[in-house]
């Protein structure tokens, strides 16, 4: 694929169908949360590192991250009032927008590991910032101050970017054997 069409805001049929699988995938791994509060808190940052990491190298085009984001938080708009309440989905949009600047950052897109993990480590503290910040100031849910710190945000800045070194390594290989 040339540089020209790399740039642009248009995906083809092999792009789109592998948004979707990665889209699907994000959706999957958001169940892990059904296996009870500290599994979920350990593997959930884990498992979307690992999975948008993996898309935004294996799909290789500028905003991939930003269109999984918007279109996972319109589907999480319908189940988000289970969680926190409907507008809890905004957190996911808030923090593609983030990670789609940090990946665009490198010279090929989502290539150099050490912008993904700071891209990712700020990816999980915004979302996760907003989440928090939703749920106590929008819906008036009365969290103590560390343990929305401690339950909620500083573990997921360490799982996602554990998710996003081993989606790095997994993404060139999966790369490599697409291409």
């Amino acid at each position: 694929m040339d540089n020209q069409n790399r740039n642009k805001f248009y995906f083809n049929n092999k792009e789109t169908a592998l948004i979707s699988t990665f889209l699907v995938m994000l959706l999957i791994g958001g169940c892990v949360w059904f296996a009870g509060p500290v599994i979920g808190i350990i593997f959930y940052g884990i498992v979307w590192g690992i999975i948008l990491t993996i898309a935004a190298i294996v799909v290789n085009k500028k905003y991939t991250i930003l269109v999984l984001g918007v279109v996972y938080t319109l589907i999480d708009f319908t189940s988000a009032s289970m969680y926190g309440g409907t507008l809890s989905a905004i957190n996911t949009l808030a923090g593609v927008l983030i990670l789609e600047f940090f990946l665009q950052l490198s010279k090929d897109y989502a290539s150099d590991l050490k912008i993904n993990l700071i891209g990712m480590i700020l990816f999980a503290l915004v979302a996760r910032t907003v989440y928090v910040l939703i749920v106590t100031l929008v819906y008036g849910m009365n969290i103590p101050f560390y343990l929305a710190i401690s339950y909620f945000i500083l573990p997921h800045l360490v799982t996602f970017p554990i998710g996003s070194w081993i989606g790095y390594k997994m993404g060139n290989r999966i790369k490599g054997a697409i291409l």
